[in-house]
């Protein structure tokens, strides 16, 4: 049964990763996907292997529109100028998945005594920033459609520390982007537009893979001290979100589903 068939949902920071497995999960439910990234083909940086030649033709392969825009959505000119174009070439805009950022700055100076400015600056423009100006542009859009879902991805981060406090800036950026929500939700929901957060734990994607032995940080090891006693998968986030955009959660709103492993209950 496609829940979503006839809806248009943008994915940012969907070339790879999580964000790919929230364009799949949408695509299988019948939306017209958009897939905005800053960068299009990061997938083939981490070795990710596609079925097709790019996010975009996976999605068309389930028999629905896709479209591809590479744009840095952290300049809010940029970001808005996306948003547009999937609005011009899709029709409309029903559901916003803000997936793109992530820990991107070096991790041996990233506590809050040590992190240079430049590098706090950066985490803040790739996790809010992308997060308000998407939201911002795509907002009276969604109104127009009586309207809508939005789900911002934060991280467990949140609610737990690392050992040597060493996310603290990524942290803050993220739980910034869960303020923000909270806030949107409250405003958006009179509109019937939904405002909710995915916090994922440590998912075992390609890019976090690549780096995760260097920093000590989601390592088969870890996994020892997850309840669940395993890593998080991409495809894990996909559930949530399937709920978090259907009418499945009709009336929920302003809510955070942690996608850890219930590593925030023990750690």
């Amino acid at each position: 049964m496609k829940k979503l068939q006839g809806k248009v949902a943008i994915v940012t920071g969907a070339g790879g990763g999580m964000g790919r497995a929230y364009a799949h999960r949408l695509a299988s439910l019948g939306a017209d996907v958009a897939i905005l990234d800053i960068d299009l083909n990061v997938s083939k940086k981490f070795g990710e292997q596609l079925t097709a030649e790019t996010v975009m033709d996976e999605c068309r392969a389930m028999g629905v529109r896709s479209i591809g825009v590479e744009a840095d959505l952290s300049n809010e000119q940029k970001a808005h100028e996306a948003i547009e174009k999937v609005v011009k070439e899709l029709g409309g805009i029903d559901i916003l998945v803000n997936n793109a950022g992530g820990a991107i700055t070096p991790i041996e100076h990233s506590t809050a005594s040590t992190s240079p400015r430049a590098d706090t600056q950066r985490l803040l423009d790739a996790n809010f920033w992308t997060t308000v100006n998407c939201c911002q542009a795509a907002v009276p859009h969604l109104r127009q459609r009586k309207g809508g879902s939005i789900v911002n991805v934060t991280t467990i981060g949140v609610d737990i520390e690392d050992k040597q406090a060493r996310l603290a800036m990524y942290a803050s950026a993220k739980a910034a982007v869960l303020r923000y929500s909270r806030s949107l939700a409250v405003e958006l929901g009179p509109d019937g537009i939904r405002v909710n957060v995915i916090a994922p734990g440590g998912m075992e994607t390609p890019r976090v893979k690549a780096a995760a032995k260097a920093r000590n940080l989601v390592t088969p090891e870890r996994a020892l001290g997850i309840p669940l006693r395993r890593l998080g998968q991409a495809e894990d986030v996909a559930g949530p979100l399937e709920f978090l955009v259907t009418d499945l959660s009709a009336y929920v709103t302003g809510e955070v589903v942690r996608v850890g492993g219930g590593i925030h209950l023990v750690a």
